[in-house]
Parts: structure tokens; sequence; C-alpha cells
């Protein structure tokens, strides 16, 4: 079973569903984390439409770049769902919103004050009220302050919090953490245009390197449709008429692992 036959599978569900799994601003509890939920859905399943094009395209490089976003996504998603389901609240979306959103607004200001003085006082102060509009929760919060809490979504901090509060994410019984983890810092040379990628350009142009990232495509589309299956079964404890979705996702990523495992090896892989 191919990925991309998987994934038209998986996203058969998706159009069925994503609307009305995520059509309840006013009738739950946790407005700001299924609104989360559905954005990583999307964002998740819009990557990996990427990851796809740049394997058709035979682009090592540019897929590279891509999965290492992807895989910043999925890390974040995961902490999301993690806190939400042990401490059943809204506070893990609304600290997402609140604080990484008037973090990156921060930031954005002070680019645009540093970028040949474009921005005065005066403009400036217009920000910082939009700023405090926009992200009531950090109103008299200094920066220093709401970078402690966006901080929390950073990589380092989301995989000390996943040890403790959720060892089996981490585990080598649970592939997808696992797989990503270790490559993510050499992932990010490719985000940042760092002189790592140099060592190895003459690489990306062979046909190992493209048959790592059908691999790793194929690892996108269990993780992309494992983001929507998790949003769908946590919604559903509070909405059980979507009870049905979680186990339909899941049996096809479960027939794809299955095909995977049984595919016959290569030449090279035969034994002799």
């Amino acid at each position: 079973m191919h990925y991309r036959e998987a994934d038209d599978e998986y996203f058969e569900i998706v159009a069925a569903e994503m609307v009305g799994l995520f059509a309840k601003p006013g009738t739950t509890e946790f407005p700001s984390t299924y609104r989360a939920f559905a954005g990583f859905c999307a964002k998740t399943n819009s990557l990996k439409t990427a990851l796809f094009d740049m394997v058709d395209s035979n682009n090592p490089y540019a897929f590279n770049a891509l999965f290492r976003c992807f895989c910043e996504h999925y890390l974040k998603f995961t902490y999301i769902w993690v806190r939400f389901c042990s401490e059943k609240t809204d506070v893990a979306g609304s600290d997402y919103f609140d604080f990484c959103g008037a973090s990156e607004a921060r930031d954005y200001v002070a680019a645009l004050q540093a970028a040949e003085k474009l921005v005065g006082d005066f403009v400036g102060g217009d920000a910082e009220k939009a700023i405090a509009s926009m992200y009531p929760a950090t109103v008299g919060m200094s920066q220093k302050e709401i970078e402690a809490k966006a901080g929390q979504f950073k990589y380092r901090s989301i995989l000390r919090f996943l040890r403790t509060a959720a060892p089996e994410m981490v585990s080598t019984q649970t592939p997808f953490l696992v797989s990503i983890v270790p490559e993510y810092a050499t992932l990010s040379s490719f985000v940042h245009g760092g002189p790592y990628t140099d060592m190895d350009m003459g690489t990306y142009s062979q046909p190992e390197a493209l048959k790592e990232c059908e691999e790793r495509a194929g690892l996108a589309f269990m993780m992309a449709a494992s983001v929507f299956m998790m949003s769908a079964a946590a919604v559903a404890r509070e909405h059980p008429q979507h009870l049905s979705i979680a186990p339909r996702v899941l049996e096809i990523i479960n027939r794809f692992i299955e095909a995977e495992d049984e595919e016959p090896p290569t030449q090279e892989e035969a034994p002799a």
C-alpha cells in the first residue's frame, strides 16, 4: 500500500468530517484548544501535501527543509494534546494563542523597528496597543515574562514535558517522535541556511536521497493522519457523536504499516 493510496483513503474521512468536528465554538468548554487542533490538522495536511510534491519534483533539499517545519508542527500539537487530555481544561490552547501569538507579534514589531528605522515611536506605540487588544491576557506582562510563557512550546521544553508527563510518547514503541527527534537539530540547518548542509550538497541529487524522502513522506502521512485522529478522539470525549472517526483513521494507518512491513526485500536486501 503506497502512502498516497493510504492518504487518499484518509483524506476522504477528513473531507467528510473536518467541518462538523470543529464547528462547535458555542457548544464547547474548550474553544481555544479545539481551534488549535483544527489549525494543526489543516497545517500538517498542507505541509504533507507539499512534501509529496517535493518527492515528485525530485527535490530532497527542499523536502528536508519542509520536513523540519512539519516536525515542529507535530511536536507543538502533541504538547497541546497531551496537556488537554490530562488537564481537561482550555488552558493549553489559550496559552498557545496568547503567549506564542503575543511573542510573535512583538518580534514582528521589533523587526520592523530595526529595518532601516521605518517604524517610529508613534507607529510602535500603536502596535503595542494592537498587541494588547489582540492578546489581553498578556497586558501588564514584560517581554521576558511573555517569552518565558511562550518558551513552553519550544522543542526542548516540549521534550522535557513529554518525558515526564507522557513517557510513552517518546518510547521506542512510539515510532513518530522517536523517528524525528534524533534528526531534529540536523534538519534545522536546512531551515536556517546553516553550513552543515553544504557538506552533503552532492548527495541530494543521488537516488538514496530521494528514497529517504519517500520513507519520510510515508512517515509524514502517518503523522498528519495521527494529528487528525488524536484531535477527533479528544473532541469525542465531549461530543461522543464523533467517536467513530479516530478508529477509522487508525485502521488506515495500521493497514499502511502492515503493508510496509510485508514489502518484499529489494535485490540488495535479499539474502544470498
